[in-house]
C-alpha cells in the first residue's frame, strides 16, 4: 500500500516514532496503536495506519479482517476512525514524524542523501530584514 492523493505531484516516504504513552500498551508496534483505539483484537490484525488530510485531517486503521479472510487469502479494510475535533491525536501517536517528499517520476534524488544540513535564513533574508532595508531606503 503507498499513499496517494489525486495528482501525486509529489511523492516519498515517511518514518514515524511511536510516542512513549503508547508503547506502554504493546511496545513500538502498529498493535500499540490499535490497543489504543480500541480495536476489536478478536476480529482485526492492524497491519498499517493511513493518515490523510492536513487541517482536517483522517486517521485509518488498515486492518485484516479475521472474518472476512478466507481460503488463505486476507480481506483487508481500511477503518477510519472519526477524530472529531481532537486534532492532538498525532502528538499522542507519534513522538516523531520525518515526512521527505521529491517530484513525482524523480529517478535521481530519492536515492541520494544530502551532503550538508544549513538553515534556510543563513543564504536568505527574512520579511523582517527585507522591510528594515526598504524603510532604510526610503529614509
Amino acid at each position: 500500500m503507498k499513499a496517494d492523493v489525486q495528482y501525486n505531484d509529489f511523492i516519498g516516504s515517511v518514518a514515524a516514532d511511536i510516542s512513549d504513552a503508547l508503547s506502554r500498551y504493546a511496545g513500538d508496534t502498529l498493535k500499540s496503536i490499535g490497543r489504543y483505539f480500541k480495536l476489536d483484537e478478536k476480529r482485526f490484525d492492524i497491519i498499517g495506519l493511513s493518515i490523510y488530510g492536513t487541517d482536517d485531517f483522517s486517521i485509518s486503521l488498515l486492518c485484516i479482517d479475521k472474518n472476512k479472510s478466507k481460503d488463505g487469502k486476507e480481506h483487508i479494510v481500511s477503518m477510519m476512525y472519526d477524530i472529531g475535533d481532537d486534532k492532538e491525536n498525532l502528538d499522542i501517536l507519534f513522538k516523531r514524524v520525518h515526512i521527505v517528499l521529491h517530484q513525482n517520476f524523480d529517478d535521481k534524488y530519492p536515492e541520494l542523501r544530502y551532503n550538508e544540513e544549513v538553515r534556510f535564513s543563513d543564504f536568505h533574508e527574512s520579511s523582517e530584514d527585507e522591510n528594515e532595508t526598504n524603510d532604510d531606503e526610503d529614509a
